[in-house]
């Protein structure tokens, strides 16, 4: 580290990239000088401590911004202490512009999902408003973690410049027979024959019966019609004969259904 000098042309210039609010052309000035110091973590107005690697939202006017911290420092300005984070922006649902078919899922994702980018920003410390947990969607499948108003799901990461998301969406986790995305807050039931989990708004059961699930032994619409084609299909086979001197030989045709386990 080195002391520094900055002559009047480059306080200017110093100066109005703070104005325009154009951080990593103002800390590119302190890089490799004593007025800056790395942070491995800074306390927040709450006194908890934030550090790299965690999520957090930062609002600068009406806007919100959701990070993944990736830097932290302090810079000395006048003799006083400012602190700058740099992170990785997630991308809430409505910020992808592209809605061609192949982003039509999008349209089913909810308030909860965040996407990680590959765009990253500073943020003034004081713009922060609080920590945030961004956990993978399929963490929610055993349906023990509640939702908190400071807690997020992701589903993928999204690159800005190739438009694409990794796992692409026809990866991502769907359950119900009507092929909706999974959503972590809404209810859903086992089918015994499938062991697949149905939306309770598509299982076909009342808001009684749902009521009274641990009672239910529950087969999805899906399967009792597959069930009901399948009898159809059976009554529909005509036994036949076969001559055998005289005698008639008459063949059947049975069929059991058992249950899978959960």
């Amino acid at each position: 580290m080195k002391s520094v000098k900055f002559s009047k042309e480059d306080q200017a210039a110093i100066m109005k990239s703070l104005d325009e609010q154009d951080f990593e052309t103002f800390i590119s000035y302190f890089r490799n000088t004593d007025l800056i110091v790395e942070c491995e973590y800074m306390l927040t107005r709450q006194k908890q401590k934030l550090a790299p690697t965690e999520n957090a939202q930062f609002t600068i006017g009406r806007v919100s911004y959701y990070v993944q911290i990736t830097e932290m420092i302090k810079i000395k300005i006048q003799n006083e202490w400012a602190g700058f984070i740099k992170g990785r922006i997630y991308f809430k649902p409505e910020d992808i512009d592209n809605r061609d078919d192949e982003f039509q899922k999008l349209q089913e994702c909810t308030s909860k999902d965040l996407f990680l980018t590959d765009i990253t920003q500073w943020f003034l410390s004081t713009t922060f408003v609080q920590k945030i947990k961004v956990d993978p969607i399929d963490m929610f499948v055993e349906g023990t973690i509640v939702l908190d108003d400071d807690h997020f799901y992701t589903r993928a990461e999204y690159n800005t410049k190739l438009q694409e998301f990794n796992p692409p969406i026809n990866e991502w986790l769907i359950y119900c027979n009507c092929k909706r995305l999974y959503d972590p807050k809404e209810d859903y039931i086992l089918c015994e024959f499938c062991n697949n989990w149905i939306h309770y708004t598509c299982s076909g059961k009342s808001d009684k019966e749902l009521k009274n699930i641990s009672k239910i032994k529950f087969i999805c619409l899906a399967c009792v019609d597959q069930n009901q084609n399948k009898k159809k299909k059976l009554s529909n086979v005509q036994e036949y004969s076969t001559q055998d001197g005289d005698s008639t030989k008459i063949r059947s045709f049975n069929t059991t259904h058992g249950k899978k386990k959960k």
